[in-house]
């Protein structure tokens, strides 16, 4: 990204206190606590999220919606229309009211900032770059010949690069990569079964090779953090999401924030047991035995086909509908017991590419409504759904975006300190 282009799309964002470069303890604001500056950047994620949410939302709106004055909004959106993260409806797009001058509309600015999110698998590393309103502007696709951790991130380094070439003018705020497995706060994966990782500092390692922040997360995180941010149905809600493809994972979601546990860990379903009546002990990447992930996710489908000395593809139609029976069978319990723990009122379920959706989902609906048939409480709705790769991509960097549109005061944050990343 073009230093000099990125300082002159910050354009006013400085002057007015707001600084885009999120590495100040996670925060899309640069803090300075007991200052007026911390109280009008607060105002200004106010504005922003209002904005993200109603678009297109009169200035009027916005003052009624965060409790701030006409005046304070006015200051605040003039500003942002001057750095780019807002734009103004033409005239063709102008509401008008019962009287006095029409209310121009605001919109997020799309041309100003983007965000780069990366799907990491064992094969490719699928990087897309992301508006500030949550759409994919571009995609690109690197090849990993390993999954050597520097070899994946040169391999992240080079696909981030490309993609923001795609945008010279524009700030890149900065990077998220999506892995499968156990991400904790500071960014080391701990483990990676379908990339054979144990506690690998990536966001360490990506520092090296990019100039921006870095936040690290699982697929199934960075799944929910997508709909959480542009789906309003899913505002304040209390959901599970729950992902099944080379590995399983789960994402509990209590009023509109995806719970993390105390080491970011929350949510690691696919290594739950998994009782076998026949007493078949499966080892698992992880160490144990009967994992759920072992049954159920693509990585144990596959080693299960292999035991039997036969692939998906060459197994007869008996022996693949009874290995993916029994996979949905222990999904579709297991589902139903993280949801009578937590109780949610909706669970999303998403297939990503490495798993056989047809063979899996219907099974896995049918086996999890049975469970709730002599429960006194109803069971939660069940959607079911497919993510494609660039999905997770835009998921992992609407984690980078949700920065603009909140001042996090919290030392939870899933981006490294500004000291650290010198």
């Amino acid at each position: 990204m073009d230093v000099a282009h990125a300082n002159a799309a910050r354009g006013g964002l400085e002057e007015w206190g707001l600084d885009v470069d999120m590495r100040n303890q996670g925060q899309a604001m640069k803090l300075r606590a007991g200052s007026k500056a911390l109280i009008r950047e607060i105002n200004v994620a106010l504005v922003l999220d209002v904005v993200r949410a109603q678009e297109p939302v009169a200035r009027a709106v916005i003052a009624a919606a965060t409790g701030l004055s006409p005046a304070t909004v006015t200051g605040i959106t003039h500003q942002l229309l001057q750095s780019g993260l807002l734009t103004e409806t033409t005239e063709a797009d102008v509401r008008r009211g019962t009287g006095g001058r029409p209310a121009r509309l605001l919109r997020l600015g799309r041309n100003a900032v983007f965000a780069a999110g990366v799907r990491l698998a064992a094969s490719e590393a699928v990087v897309v770059l992301v508006d500030l309103g949550g759409d994919v502007v571009d995609t690109h696709r690197e090849t990993l010949d390993s999954t050597d951790p520097a070899r994946a991130t040169a391999a992240i380094a080079r696909g981030v690069v490309k993609v923001a070439a795609s945008r010279p003018m524009a700030e890149l705020l900065g990077v998220g990569v999506a892995v499968t497995g156990i991400v904790d706060h500071s960014g080391v994966v701990r483990h990676s079964g379908s990339l054979g990782w144990e506690d690998v500092p990536l966001r360490q390692l990506l520092r090296a090779g990019l100039d921006a922040p870095v936040v690290i997360s699982s697929y199934v995180d960075s799944l929910a953090s997508g709909e959480l941010l542009f789906d309003a149905r899913l505002e304040a809600r209390d959901v599970i999401v729950f992902s099944v493809g080379a590995s399983l994972g789960a994402s509990v979601v209590v009023q509109g924030r995806i719970h993390r546990g105390f080491d970011g860990a929350a949510g690691g379903f696919a290594h739950w047991r998994a009782s076998s009546a026949s007493g078949d002990r499966r080892p698992c990447h992880c160490g144990a035995v009967d994992c759920i992930e072992t049954w159920s996710s693509g990585w144990g489908i596959e080693r299960e086909f292999e035991r039997l000395g036969m692939t998906a593809a060459t197994a007869p139609a008996e022996v693949r509908h009874d290995v993916y029976a029994a996979a949905a069978d222990r999904l579709g319990v297991a589902m139903a017991n993280a949801c009578k723990m937590f109780g949610p009122e909706r669970v999303l379920v998403t297939f990503t590419s490495e798993a056989d959706r047809e063979m899996l989902a219907e099974h896995t609906e049918r086996v999890f409504a049975e469970e709730f048939a002599h429960e006194i409480a109803p069971a939660p709705a069940f959607d079911l759904t497919s993510a494609e790769d660039a999905a997770i991509g835009r998921g992992v960097a609407c984690v980078v975006l949700g920065q603009m549109f909140r001042a996090d005061l919290s030392l939870d944050s899933a981006f490294e300190p500004r000291q650290a990343a010198r």
